[in-house]
């Protein structure tokens, strides 16, 4: 104490050097910290075909199920038609699965048919029915992009789970799209298709369709809009699906009425002959 009664401080350098080095250790450990999060995180960044997958996993689950829905079509010039329909499904061991759509309205589609079976993802029959002249007709693997009975949808749309090894992804970027954050994934096939690529934005954590293009080569030919977007016995839905072809200026629009999944129907429903007498 000097003799103002006020208590000498004194600095040592080691002291203040000591304070310093602390702090720097401290940012440092920070930086690392936050460097190994960011590494982490890339590491775990989803890639183009995982996203894939979780989408297969949710057609997968919806393969049970029975459906009705509406079909409305319309022309360049605003003319419409409607339809009705009823769609049926059941899974099978492994890949296996089988599919039954049968139109109800108009009189002139009334019973009307497709039928799928697949024994793989990558091995499937389809199968048309029109009772006007009263004759199957199968549906060779080359017409499977083909127009489903006049509408913009195809019969791939309705054929069941695609095999994946058929095509190979790539993430483009993450958007938001109808308020939901999106993966915008590219999507090339391995094998000859109508469409040369697509690009699809899948709804993160619900993993489904909220938009899909097709291409040729760089025309845009096909787009697909998804919405009112439903989680049904835990199965993501959207009840409602535009297709446009930018072509010929028409369009569909397919509406879910009902649908139940978890359906446990008789292997009896998919057959030709079920197929030729309407699923009765």
């Amino acid at each position: 104490m000097n003799r103002s009664g006020v208590s000498d401080v004194k600095f040592r350098t080691g002291d203040v050097g000591c304070g310093v080095s602390h702090y720097r250790s401290r940012v440092l450990a920070g930086y690392v910290v936050l460097f190994i999060l960011l590494s982490i995180s890339c590491a775990h960044a989803m890639s183009g075909r995982e996203v894939y997958e979780k989408m297969h996993e949710v057609a997968v689950k919806a393969i049970d199920h029975e459906m009705a829905a509406t079909m409305i079509l319309f022309d360049k010039g605003g003319g419409t038609r409607n339809r009705t329909l009823i769609s049926y499904g059941k899974k099978g061991e492994a890949e296996a699965y089988k599919g039954l759509v049968l139109f109800k309205t108009p009189p002139d589609l009334k019973d009307v048919g497709f039928l799928v079976h697949a024994r793989t993802f990558a091995d499937r029959d389809l199968w048309a029915y029109f009772p006007e002249f009263k004759k199957i007709r199968r549906i060779p693997t080359s017409s499977q992009d083909d127009s489903f009975f006049g509408s913009d949808f195809s019969y791939d749309d309705f054929g069941g789970p695609a095999n994946l090894d058929d095509y190979s992804f790539k993430i483009l970027r993450e958007e938001i799209l109808d308020g939901k954050p999106c993966f915008v994934v590219e999507v090339t096939p391995k094998i000859h298709r109508k469409y040369t690529r697509y690009v699809s934005w899948v709804a993160k954590d619900l993993w489904i369709y909220l938009k899909i293009e097709y291409y040729q080569e760089k025309e845009l030919y096909r787009e697909g809009a998804f919405s009112d977007v439903r989680v049904i016995d835990d199965i993501p839905t959207a009840f409602k699906g535009l297709m446009a072809n930018m072509k010929t200026g028409h369009k569909t629009e397919f509406t879910i009425e009902s649908v139940q999944y978890h359906t446990s129907f008789s292997d009896d429903l998919f057959t030709q002959r079920s197929l030729e007498r309407a699923g009765k």
